[in-house]
């Protein structure tokens, strides 16, 4: 008997060994394993009412996915603001360019002037070489200083 008690001791020693490594899990994402992050930060200075175009990096992957666009700037509050929308270069799209259109919201005002935000979720792909860019329009007051963030992913 006094044999067995040895034996018992190591048969628990191991079994607690393995109930911990089964603990442990590795984690895949096996749906998407060539998605990387993709961030960019970029401003644009806009003096005069008109179109007011925010000019990212031209993509330098193969294929680009924005889900996520994020921009804020101050105008005067003698102006409105008629769109706002991504697009692959600056110019408003024309004929069959794609563009996606992004919701403002106005988050403060004082002094004359009214603070702007874009807070949304997109869908848009951009290929290697274009430029990806924001356009708002405004009229009777310049958008100013226009700060923008676009985030997604690329393979």
């Amino acid at each position: 008997m006094r044999r067995f008690i040895p034996l018992i001791a190591c048969a628990i020693a191991v079994l607690s060994t393995q109930a911990g490594r089964a603990a442990v899990t590795e984690v895949e994402n096996e749906q998407e394993p060539t998605r990387h992050p993709y961030q960019v930060f970029s401003s644009a200075s806009c003096t005069l009412p008109g179109v007011c175009a925010v000019e990212f990096p031209a993509i330098t992957t193969g294929r680009t996915l924005v889900t996520h666009v994020s921009c804020r700037f101050n105008m005067s509050t003698t102006g409105y603001i008629s769109y706002a929308f991504l697009n692959a270069g600056p110019e408003e799209p024309i004929g069959n360019v794609p563009f996606n259109n992004l919701p403002l919201f106005s988050f403060s005002s004082k002094g004359g002037s009214t603070s702007y935000g874009i807070n949304t979720t997109t869908y848009f792909f951009f290929q290697m070489g274009e430029t990806p860019a924001i356009a708002i329009e405004t009229a009777d007051a310049a958008a100013g200083a226009v700060l923008c963030t676009l985030n997604g992913y690329y393979n």
